[in-house]
């Protein structure tokens, strides 16, 4: 699992670093031959996910015991379903897929404020799910979460 988390922060690390790169050419192949790696206009985006088998990663890791989903039903006793986190209802069209997959690989990225998503030490207290989550899971679970739409019926603060 470490592992996959490690090779997982190196893909981000590689594509932040093509982006910033981004419209620079590099020397690639002969000597005097130039080739673009990644042009300005194409800014690094996820591709496209599962959203069923993002639903079932959104199971799997108990993630709606702390984020509401209107319509939704998940295991367990609805009373113990969300309340600690944001409810999630209605976030797809809201943001772009990477503003999901940031969230959930730094949940300290951006701080909702609300009550009690942000601990005593200033932090989220959404745990980091680097080391349990493969890529292709957080590309699932990103194509889930865009697809939710409806209206929440808990608060959201800035940039929710």
């Amino acid at each position: 699992m470490r592992g996959r988390a490690i090779l997982f922060l190196l893909l981000l690390v590689w594509a932040w670093t093509s982006m910033v790169v981004a419209g620079e050419p590099r020397e690639h192949g002969a000597p005097g031959q130039q080739e673009r790696l990644m042009p300005k206009e194409r800014p690094f985006t996820l591709p496209q996910g599962n959203p069923q088998a993002g639903r079932e990663v959104f199971i799997a890791l108990e993630c709606y015991k702390c984020h509401a989903v209107q319509g939704e039903r998940f295991p367990g006793d609805p009373a113990d379903v969300g309340g600690i986190g944001p409810d999630l209802t209605g976030m797809g069209p809201l943001h772009p897929p990477e503003y999901f997959a940031e969230s959930i690989i730094n949940p300290n990225a951006v701080l909702t404020e609300g009550p009690d998503y942000v601990g005593e030490d200033g932090r989220s207290r959404m745990p980091s799910y680097n080391e349990v989550l493969t890529l292709e899971q957080l590309i699932d679970l990103v194509a889930y979460l865009k697809g939710l739409v409806g209206q929440p019926t808990m608060p959201h603060g800035p940039g929710h």
